[in-house]
């Protein structure tokens, strides 16, 4: 079941750009003593064709792309298992693994490694999280199973419980309205909340508590859009703590998209991850009807969030 490397086929939908530029910028690989025209020459094609590092991409190109297990560290997957049975799978997921393959990240994404690992084709995650959020995260062993889980949270019928830690107090207990494109920002991905008559994203806070110089929340997100709680959050003026893209300053997070070091901005977002963490989970489950509640107990969000104990700067 293990392979050597995958081909990745993708549509270029930006503007036109060099494609070595475009790449290392996408990869951000240790080239492994490779020049970077002999890397593209060897590993890349664009519109079935071979092309040099110069080459002016546009939109609409199509782009083929080699890439090696060897270009990833070889990482040991030690996870730990939080429920298992013949239907589904959930594990607590690390804050330094992606759920699904991206960008520089294939055979370490989680549900790679968890098919390898289970030797299992059909497992995969019912549903994902940031590369930098911890926690419960789900899988299904097979199609019956994932189709069952999937349509309980298109049907807003899973109760899930998120932990964050956020720089300000926030107020009230709803946040709701429509998450869109944030067209004013350097960060091409940022999302912004603007109000709406019929809100499509929806986060209720639970519970609030001070926490040293911050603010330890407890929320439900009622429907699970892309970065829905982290920008809800930042919309209200109370990023999470070591969330790079939306803390308020986004020279931060193009810091460290152009040099990906943390130590340069940790100053600024005081912790080398976000500060969000998926507590548990509440879903029927596909095979008995019963109500099931996954929770992550583990020690490693506990441990992560320690050092800001200590902090005495002042909130953002």
């Amino acid at each position: 079941m293990s392979q050597a490397s995958k081909t990745f086929y993708y549509r270029y939908l930006f503007e036109s750009r060099s494609l070595g530029e475009y790449l290392l910028e996408r990869y951000f690989f240790r080239l492994n003593g490779l020049d970077l025209e002999v890397w593209i020459s060897e590993r890349v094609r664009v519109n079935d064709r071979r092309v040099i590092g110069s080459y002016l991409l546009q939109y609409g190109d199509k782009i083929e792309y080699l890439h090696f297990r060897k270009d990833e560290d070889k990482l040991e997957l030690d996870l730990k298992i939080l429920f298992e049975d013949e239907a589904c799978l959930a594990i607590s997921k690390p804050s330094d693994l992606p759920v699904t393959p991206s960008g520089a990240y294939y055979f370490n994404s989680l549900a790679i490694m968890v098919k390898e690992k289970w030797q299992n084709d059909e497992i995969s995650p019912v549903h994902r999280l940031d590369l930098e959020t911890s926690g419960v995260l789900l899988f299904g062993k097979n199609r019956f199973t994932r189709k069952k889980i999937q349509t309980q949270f298109q049907e807003h019928e899973i109760e899930k419980c998120y932990q964050a830690v956020v720089f300000n107090d926030p107020d009230g207990e709803l946040i709701q309205g429509d998450l869109v494109s944030d067209d004013h920002s350097l960060i091409h991905s940022k999302l912004k909340l603007i109000d709406s008559a019929y809100p499509s994203s929806v986060t209720r806070i639970l519970k609030k508590q001070p926490w040293g110089n911050y603010y330890r929340l407890w929320l439900s997100p009622i429907t699970g859009k892309t970065n829905q709680i982290r920008a809800h959050l930042a919309s209200i003026g109370c990023p999470i703590v070591g969330d790079k893209k939306y803390y308020p300053d986004e020279s931060i997070f193009l810091d460290w998209y152009r040099f990906r070091d943390i130590n340069r901005i940790l100053p600024k977002v005081k912790l080398n991850r976000q500060a969000l963490h998926h507590e548990s989970l509440s879903f029927i489950h596909p095979y008995t009807g019963d109500q099931l509640r996954i929770v992550d107990e583990t020690l490693y969000w506990e441990e992560s969030l320690a050092t800001l104990l200590s902090s005495s700067e002042p909130k953002v």
